[in-house]
């Protein structure tokens, strides 16, 4: 028996409930409010296999009325992501001339139930009359996925990839799946796909997380940066959407008549939740959490996770807690400031927006760009910590935190590819920026590069250097720069942790977090990155509160030597 709908003025809504006539008189009124359509014209089936009405969840929804031309999702399960899209898709193919809509699935077996399911079932019911006005000039399916071409030129395909052709409209299904289950597929859809999509295109990328390290785990973590830097986004940046499993309604349990008993963990873990996104959850919300743990047991976290940094399981034991690590996620905030700095002159330009991405990338980010919350204080003292790497283009990064020494708050940030030369250069224009800050470089590697250009440039006196023992010649001599071994390592790694769990960490930015998750020890007890993730910014920030806690100090009668002509100086 169909129960009739009705709206806000008691009117009914329900279609199933009206003649045909009815039905013609009522949707001509409604058809060209597409919130409508999405929310009352097709049919879906339901987890119990029955054709019901589609209506957007809160969380669809607020997709919708955020959504930008290119969108990644990451997402908890079951939140009907994929249907809402790809109804969106088929409703753009059917009340658009020439749009081509393509949808790709991570194999061939569910290219098929989602062309089956989420295309043709509300197409084919549709209300006859209706159906009728939509002309078809070609319609094909199978096990691999199908396709519709309508008589008004647009379309909409499911398949594994698109390579030729161009696409308007464009969803990518479970990506995360993608690329941990079949990495020349995630390749494909990299350098075919998304190459393939129009400069005015919208595209939505969704999928649960799937580990760290592969493409959507690297473009989700790029937009979250993006995000979070506070920079406009333009047409082609991706805009960043999390839904957690406490944003469903349906994701509630009843308390028991004794009240919600809560072990000491779930107390901090749902306190460092509620710190973390700003929300409160109610006590049905975490007996449902409670339950439904003990069922998914190590994957809750990844299936149904509570913060976008959680989603992503790592698969050694973490560094650092992630509890405190959450609670210091919660106070990140945007930054102040956003430069485009130039290493060899240090002249800065404030960046309205980022710089267009390179040939061979998908997305713009905040590499090569320095992140201020603080402007110099004048009776301030700062440390610089600074880590080095090759500078190739695609590996590792260089980066440098500058931190307060009265409380260790993160003041100014700086991460990307610059070769030794120009990385020291960048960071004497930044010292010289704050005070004339205490800059500790790593002296590993190409560190010595750089610290051989930082000397001739910087004052020595305000680079950290070690005593040396020649034991040859029995002397004693300086060493500038940190030399991180093996020994050395833990010292600066304890004393974050320590700052992390009293709460004092001095984390602003997001990016230093989100390398903090997936820092853990590997099979030798070493501590290091994930595979295909960094610890440049987690060494960099370490390093800065070591630098902090060994920096000399200044006296208060040395005046800070400053150029007339800097912009500072005014």
């Amino acid at each position: 028996m169909t129960v009739p709908h009705y709206d806000a003025e008691g009117v009914n809504n329900s279609l199933d409930t009206m003649t045909e006539a009815q039905q013609r008189l009522f949707i001509a009124a409604k058809l060209s409010n597409p919130w409508w359509r999405l929310n009352n014209l097709y049919k879906v089936e339901n987890e119990s296999g029955e054709l019901v009405t589609f209506h957007m969840r809160p969380a669809q929804r607020k997709l919708f009325e955020s959504m930008h031309q290119k969108n990644i999702i990451l997402k908890a399960r079951q939140l009907g992501f994929s249907t809402a899209i790809d109804i969106y898709l088929l409703d753009q193919a059917l009340f658009n001339k020439n749009i081509k809509c393509g949808i790709v699935a991570q194999d061939k077996q569910a290219a098929g139930e989602i062309f089956r399911t989420k295309i043709a079932v509300p197409f084919d019911n549709l209300p006859g009359w209706l159906r009728s006005t939509f002309k078809i000039t070609e319609r094909r399916s199978g096990a691999n996925g199908g396709y519709i071409l309508f008589a008004h030129g647009s379309s909409i395909q499911v398949a594994t990839s698109f390579r030729s052709g161009t696409v308007q409209r464009l969803h990518i299904s479970e990506h995360g799946k993608i690329c941990a289950k079949y990495p020349a597929k995630a390749k494909e859809v990299r350098t075919g796909t998304l190459n393939a999509v129009h400069a005015e295109s919208i595209v939505f990328i969704e999928s649960t997380a799937e580990g760290v390290g592969g493409d959507f785990h690297g473009m989700s973590t790029r937009a979250m940066e993006l995000q979070k830097s506070g920079i406009g986004l333009t047409k082609q940046d991706f805009a960043f959407h999390f839904y957690a499993w406490w944003m469903d309604p349906k994701y509630v349990a009843p308390v028991p008549a004794g009240g919600l008993v809560l072990s000491k963990y779930h107390q901090e873990y749902f306190a460092a939740v509620e710190m973390s996104m700003d929300i409160t959850l109610t006590d049905q919300q975490m007996q449902w959490y409670i339950r439904k743990e003990i069922e998914q047991q190590e994957e809750m976290k990844q299936e149904f996770p509570s913060t976008p940094q959680e989603a992503f399981l790592t698969s050694g034991r973490r560094v650092f807690s992630p509890i405190p690590t959450m609670r210091a996620e919660g106070r990140c905030i945007p930054p102040l400031i956003v430069y485009d700095i130039d290493p060899v002159t240090g002249n800065k330009t404030k960046a309205q927006s980022l710089r267009h991405a390179g040939k061979d990338e998908l997305q713009r980010a905040v590499v090569n760009h320095l992140l201020v919350w603080e402007l110099p204080d004048p009776d301030e003292d700062y440390a610089i910590g600074a880590d080095v790497a090759e500078g190739l283009e695609h590996g590792d990064r260089s980066s440098f935190d500058i931190v307060k020494r009265s409380n260790g708050d993160q003041v100014a940030h700086w991460y990307g590819h610059l070769d030794a030369e120009l990385y020291a250069m960048l960071l004497a224009h930044v010292g010289r920026m704050y005070n004339n800050a205490f800059v500790g470089p790593e002296r590993n590697n190409h560190g010595h590069a750089v610290l051989q250009k930082l000397r001739e440039i910087y004052p020595p006196r305000y680079i950290y250097s070690e005593q040396h023992i020649d034991h040859v010649n029995d002397d004693e001599t300086k060493k500038l720069g940190w030399l991180t071994t093996r020994q050395s390592k833990p010292i600066m790694i304890e004393g974050l942790k320590t700052l992390l769990r009293d709460d004092i960490s001095g984390i602003r930015w997001s990016g230093t977090i989100s390398e903090m998750t997936t820092y853990v020890y590997d099979k030798k007890g070493s501590m290091n990155a994930q595979e295909g993730c960094f610890d440049d910014q987690v060494m960099s920030y370490a390093l800065a509160q070591e630098m902090r806690a060994r920096m000399p100090a200044r006296p208060r009668h040395e005046p800070i030597k400053r150029d007339p002509q800097h912009w500072m100086a005014h």
